[in-house]
Order: structure tokens, then C-alpha cells, then sequence
């Protein structure tokens, strides 16, 4: 029996890529934030909204580059 790899997209690797440095920056934010107010949030609830933020822009990423791969299908002629 013959393994079959499945296709990979072209498009994963820069857009996961995209997702995690936005991520990042984000999340660099938040931290400086927090770290500048009078009444700091704890270690973790630091440590829990780094962690959702860089899920959250990565999934967004992945969720992105879906719709861009279905609307450069139906774009292309068959």
C-alpha cells in the first residue's frame, strides 16, 4: 500500500509566520502595558492572555489563508 503525502500549501508557511510575529507584537504590548499600570495583573493572568493572544493570531492567520486559497481557486480557469 502507498502512502500518499497530502498537499501542502504554499501559502502556510508565511502566513503562520505572519500570525505568530503579530502575535508577538501584540503581545509585547500587552505586557508593557500591564507592567505600566498602577495595579499590575498578576504573573498569571499574564502569562494565560500571552498564551490566547499568540493562539488567537495564528488560528486568525490559518483562518486567513484559507479564504484567500478559496478565492484564488475560484479565480483560477479550469
Amino acid at each position: 500500500m502507498k502512502l500518499r503525502m497530502s498537499d501542502q500549501s504554499e501559502l502556510k508557511l508565511p502566513f503562520i509566520v505572519a500570525g505568530a510575529v503579530v502575535g508577538v507584537v501584540v503581545s509585547a504590548w500587552y505586557v508593557m502595558r500591564s507592567l505600566r499600570l498602577a495595579t499590575p495583573d498578576p504573573v498569571w493572568t499574564r502569562f494565560v492572555n500571552v498564551s490566547l493572544i499568540l493562539f488567537v493570531s495564528i488560528y486568525v492567520a490559518n483562518l486567513l489563508r484559507r479564504v484567500t486559497e478559496l478565492i484564488l481557486k475560484k479565480g483560477k480557469p479550469q
